[in-house]
C-alpha cells in the first residue's frame, strides 16, 4: 500500500516537472518563436471552436485585455514596411489602399477617443463614436472596420515576415502633459491573454460534441494557451513596473534611478531569472525618439551614488570633505553613505 502511494506521489511530481519545463521553454523562447506559437494556436480550428461561446453563452477560452493595455496603431499603421506585409494577399489589399485616409481619421478622432471607441472590446456604436470623435457615423464605421482588419492582419503576419523593429521593439512610450502612455507595437500583447473557463470547458468535454481525440487535444491546447498567457501577463507586469520606476527619466526630469532586476522581480512577484528572460533582447521606443533596451533601465546603486557625488562636487563653492559630501547626500538625496564609502566612491569620479 505504501509503495502505491509513493508511486502516485512520484507521478504527480513528474507531471509538475514536465509542466515547469514546458513553461520554461515558453519563457526562454525568442520573440519570433513565441509569436509563431501564439499564431499557430489561434489558427488551430479546434482552438477557434474552444474560443466560441457554447450553448450557455460562455466560451471555454476567453481572451482578456490587460488593464491599461493599448495598441500603437498609429505607429504600426503608418509603417510602410509593416503595412505592406499586412496587406499582402487576399482581400486585404482593398483596405490597405485606404490606409492613409483611415490613419488621418484616427488622428482626427484623437488618441483617447480612438482607444475608447475603436480599440475597445465593448459593443461598437457608430453614432456614439461619431459624436465623441467629431466624425460622421459613416466615417466612424469605416475606421472601426479598418482598425479591426489591420489589427487582425498584423497579428497573423508570420513572425519571420515582420520587419525587425516589430520583433525587438515591444512598445512605444509617449509623454504628454507630464504623463506617460505605453502602447504595444504588436497586437498579440495588446489583445491580452487567455483565461480558461474550466466550467465551460468541462461542459463541452461532457457534451459529446467533441470526439475522444479532440477532447484530449482540447486539454493540450488550453494548457498551451495558459503557458502563452503566463508569458504575456508576466511581460506586461514587468514592462509596467519598469515604466513606473523610471517615469522621471522617461519624462527627462532626472537620470535613471537605482533599479535592479532583483528588486523589480520582488515588486511584481516573479523570479529574477524570469524577469531576465522576459526582457532579453527587447527594446521600447522612447518619448524623444530612438530605442532603449529594457535591460538598460536597470542601474546599480553604486553608479547612481557616484553621479550624485559628481553633482555635489560640481556645484560646491569650495572643496568639500568626505563627511560634508556624505551629509549632503543624506540631506538632499536621502542616500545614507558612510564617510569612508564617500572616499571610495570619490576616487572613482
Amino acid at each position: 500500500m505504501e509503495k502505491k502511494k509513493k508511486q502516485a506521489l512520484n507521478l504527480s511530481q513528474a507531471q509538475v516537472l514536465r509542466q515547469d519545463l514546458r513553461l520554461f521553454t515558453v519563457l526562454a523562447s525568442p520573440e519570433q518563436d513565441f509569436l509563431r506559437q501564439a499564431a499557430e494556436l489561434e489558427a488551430d480550428p479546434l482552438f477557434i471552436k474552444l474560443s466560441a461561446p457554447g450553448a450557455d453563452g460562455t466560451a471555454p477560452v476567453i481572451r482578456r485585455r490587460f488593464a491599461g493595455a493599448s495598441y500603437a496603431f498609429g505607429v504600426a499603421c503608418g509603417d510602410d514596411a509593416l503595412a505592406a506585409v499586412a496587406g499582402s494577399g487576399g482581400s486585404t489589399g482593398e483596405w490597405l489602399a485606404e490606409r492613409p485616409a483611415m490613419l488621418e481619421l484616427a488622428q482626427r478622432a484623437g488618441q483617447e477617443n480612438f482607444e475608447n471607441y475603436f480599440l475597445s472590446a465593448a459593443a461598437f456604436s457608430p453614432a456614439a463614436a461619431a459624436r465623441a470623435s467629431g466624425l460622421t457615423p459613416a466615417e466612424a464605421s469605416a475606421l472601426k472596420n479598418f482598425a479591426d482588419a489591420f489589427i487582425l492582419a498584423h497579428e497573423r503576419i508570420p513572425p519571420a515576415a515582420l520587419p525587425a523593429l516589430y520583433l525587438r521593439c515591444a512598445a512605444s512610450i509617449s509623454a504628454e502633459g507630464g504623463k506617460l502612455s505605453v502602447a504595444y507595437t504588436h497586437p498579440a500583447y495588446f489583445r491580452g491573454a487567455y483565461c480558461i473557463n474550466s466550467g465551460a470547458l468541462s461542459l463541452l468535454l461532457k457534451s459529446g460534441a467533441l470526439s475522444r481525440e479532440d477532447a484530449l487535444r482540447a486539454r493540450t491546447l488550453t494548457a498551451r494557451a495558459q503557458r502563452l498567457a503566463w508569458r504575456k501577463s508576466g511581460f506586461h507586469r514587468t514592462l509596467t513596473a519598469i515604466v513606473e520606476a523610471q517615469t522621471a527619466f522617461l519624462l527627462q526630469k532626472s537620470p535613471l534611478k537605482p533599479f535592479s532586476q532583483r528588486g523589480l522581480a520582488a515588486r511584481i512577484g516573479l523570479n529574477p531569472a524570469t524577469v531576465s528572460r522576459l526582457i532579453a533582447a527587447k527594446t521600447v521606443m522612447a518619448p524623444w525618439g530612438g530605442e532603449i533596451r529594457l535591460k538598460d533601465f536597470f542601474r546599480q546603486k553604486n553608479a547612481f551614488i557616484i553621479d550624485k557625488i559628481k553633482e555635489i562636487l560640481g556645484t560646491a563653492a569650495g572643496k568639500l570633505t568626505d563627511r560634508e559630501v556624505a551629509e549632503t547626500l543624506k540631506s538632499v538625496h536621502g542616500i545614507r553613505v558612510s564617510r569612508r564609502s564617500v572616499n571610495l566612491y570619490r576616487s572613482k569620479t
